[in-house]
């Protein structure tokens, strides 16, 4: 964070309360009806504030995700190439258990939040639509940066693909089905092992 940030809220409390607001009033008046001028109405926030924090209305309902995402990020890329990774994919089950171990561990600390309440209360909000298209995007996303990382140790580009669209699929699987079940919930950790599982060892590994 800039240190010639303005006092004021910390971030994070400033965009808990912009995200409960919006999902106070997606459940009121429906996503496609709510403004971001409501948003911050009701949070008591400016607009600048809000798209200093936030860039779309529909990111609300992944902040937490998109952290996670970043962490991702950061944590594979920074284990760089393995030394003489030349593309044959000889490493290919050590490589996707690192991508699996790194998922397990942003799944371990990830709290939904919003949109979690956003996938259970989805015809209610009238944010189906937006909602199953924005995860579309998280999905892509969580699969290149797996892909990313396969392909620096040394796995084919089309394994890499399809394995890192494999592994971001059972994330966004999984979120959808815990976000459903019923409270109280195990921990989304539990659900994400589960859905990795699906794909089998031999899927991922042989």
């Amino acid at each position: 964070m800039s240190t010639g940030r303005r006092a004021g809220r910390p971030r994070s409390a400033s965009r808990e309360i912009l995200e409960e607001a919006a999902c106070e009033l997606f459940l009121e008046k429906g996503y496609a009806a709510t403004s971001v001028a409501d948003i911050t109405q009701r949070a008591g926030v400016s607009r600048n504030t809000f798209f200093n924090y936030i860039p779309t209305k529909s990111d609300l309902l992944w902040t937490s995700v998109d952290d996670a995402l970043e962490g991702l990020s950061a944590a594979l890329g920074a284990a760089g190439p393995e030394p003489g990774a030349g593309g044959r994919g000889d490493g290919r089950d050590d490589a996707v258990a690192e991508t699996r171990a790194a998922l397990l561990r942003v799944a371990a600390a990830l709290v939904p939040g919003t949109v979690v309440l956003a996938f259970a209360n989805a015809e209610p909000m009238g944010v189906a639509e937006e909602l199953e298209e924005s995860a579309a995007r998280r999905q892509g996303r969580a699969g290149r940066i797996v892909a990313a990382h396969l392909r620096r140790r040394g796995v084919d580009e089309l394994t890499a693909e399809v394995l890192g669209g494999a592994q971001a699929g059972a994330l966004l699987a999984a979120l959808r089905a815990w976000s459903r079940s019923p409270v109280p919930r195990e921990p989304f950790a539990v659900v994400f092992s589960s859905a990795l599982d699906v794909l089998g060892p031999g899927s991922l590994t042989s």
